[in-house]
């Protein structure tokens, strides 16, 4: 089962040279009007609600990450949990 965020919790999202904060609710509900933008940030944060689910092998590890960069939609995404 995977682990989701509170709907309140802040994030710093970097998608190529644009750098904003965005709540997970934001994120799940779209950040602006570029869907591929959308869909590449939503997948950021599935994706580290899995890998801090235990979702992977080595999840003791991976479980306390803060944050995660990767290409999704083809985008330049970073995801980092904002304190």
């Amino acid at each position: 089962m995977i682990k989701r965020f509170k709907q309140s919790q802040k994030f710093r999202v970097i998608v190529g040279p644009a750098c904003f904060y965005a709540t997970a609710k934001q994120i799940r509900n779209g950040v602006g009007d570029f869907m591929t933008c959308n869909a590449a940030t939503q997948k950021a944060l599935e994706t580290l609600e899995f890998q801090r689910s235990g979702g992977y092998q080595n999840a003791g590890v991976l479980a306390f990450s803060t944050g995660l960069a990767g290409t999704w939609e083809g985008l330049a995404v970073q995801l980092n949990i904002a304190g």
